[in-house]
């Protein structure tokens, strides 16, 4: 353990240190992110996130005392959308050629790294199994491509796609710890390091009032998939420590607003890959929250709904009704999507009412 430790420090500095020296030598090869009427930033900021995460994610895991053979699709799905979010970053290549790289990654994970969702567990009662057969393949590669796109429409906010990736992986090393998991948990509180190393330069707080480097496609994209990976080995195969349902829920918040959102733009006969300024953080953002504000309060969702996962899990919740309120936080979602003006001036009442409780708090504190 004390190894492992010491090598999650080693990537949480490099990936640091990597941040820092990328730099300069972004901004002059313009993989750059610029202002337009569409984003609130107000500056050029480069694009290194996903080079500088799998760079110290990949260096910290070279040290390792078991063999990496198992997972070279992971290796070589998380490059190949690594290079392709570069491209993209630099040159917007085609959607549908975005896409198709995408499934590429997806059928690398289960046509090489044979780790496909076989079985979505006990979701019609106890000892009711719903094996997928025939359709294991093809449902993963829908899966995993479907995550990878969820995370990437989800950053749209300084630290929010990141720390959302970030709350799950946590999640998931956790169960991982509790049930006694192999290979899979240490990759991923491993990645989860270089993470929490690249928050540092790109989450608001009050020591860093703007982001200094964002993920582009390039990151969002290969953590999308890299997440998509240790979700299949956390319910799946000999390794598995939690059941389907549970890890539908820690990836809840970002599929969710990705599905409200395409449902939005389909029935307005929009691409679904449109961007646009409907997304929650958006909501939030007319209901008088600043950007820091909205993602602490949606990582903190993402954190929630991922504890009722694994929590519910370890309590014996059955998982036809962890099911049925999963299903009822999405309808929620796609309510609050379809309502966006109303949720928004509710939030802004919530909000007032806050503040208001809080002036009250100061002023009687005072009075004392």
């Amino acid at each position: 353990m004390i190894a492992i430790g010491l090598q999650a420090l080693f990537g949480f500095a490099l990936t640091a240190a990597l941040l820092l020296l990328l730099r300069r030598p972004a901004l002059e090869a313009g993989l750059v992110d610029r202002p337009c009427p569409r984003k609130r930033h107000g500056r050029t900021v480069p694009l290194i996130g996903g080079i500088c995460i799998l760079l110290g994610f990949a260096s910290a895991t070279l040290p390792l005392d078991f063999g990496l053979r198992d997972y070279q699709a992971l290796y070589a799905g998380m490059t190949t959308l690594l290079i392709a979010g570069v491209v993209d970053d630099l040159v917007d290549i085609d959607a549908r050629a975005k896409l198709g790289l995408q499934v590429v990654a997806a059928l690398l994970m289960t046509a090489w790294g044979g780790l496909v969702i076989a079985d979505l567990g006990s979701l019609l009662g106890p000892g009711i199994a719903l094996p997928l057969g025939n359709w294991a393949q093809p449902f993963t590669v829908f899966c995993v491509v479907g995550l990878i796109n969820a995370v990437n429409m989800f950053d749209g906010v300084d630290g929010l796609a990141a720390g959302t990736v970030a709350a799950a992986l946590a999640w998931l090393v956790i169960a991982g710890a509790v049930g006694g998991a192999g290979e899979w948990a240490v990759l991923a509180g491993l990645l989860l390091a270089a993470v929490c190393a690249f928050l540092l330069f790109n989450m608001r707080n009050p020591w860093r009032r703007r982001a200094s480097a964002f993920l582009g496609d390039s990151g969002s994209m290969m953590l999308g998939f890299a997440l998509a990976w240790f979700a299949v080995e956390a319910a799946q195969g000999p390794d598995a420590v939690l059941p389907a349902i549970a890890v539908a829920w820690i990836l809840a918040l970002p599929v969710f607003d990705a599905l409200a959102l395409i449902t939005r733009r389909l029935l307005r006969g929009c691409s679904p890959f449109r961007a646009d300024r409907e997304h929650l953080h958006h909501i939030f953002y007319r209901a008088g929250f600043t950007a820091g504000q909205t993602v602490c309060l949606l990582i903190g969702a993402s954190i929630a709904y991922g504890g009722i996962g694994v929590l519910g899990a370890y309590w014996g919740l059955p998982e036809w009704l962890s099911l049925l309120l999963l299903v009822a936080l999405l309808g929620a979602h796609l309510a609050l999507h379809a309502r966006a003006w109303r949720s928004a001036t509710l939030l802004r009442r919530l909000l007032r009412w806050g503040r208001r409780g809080s002036a009250r708090g100061r002023a009687s504190s005072t009075l004392r």
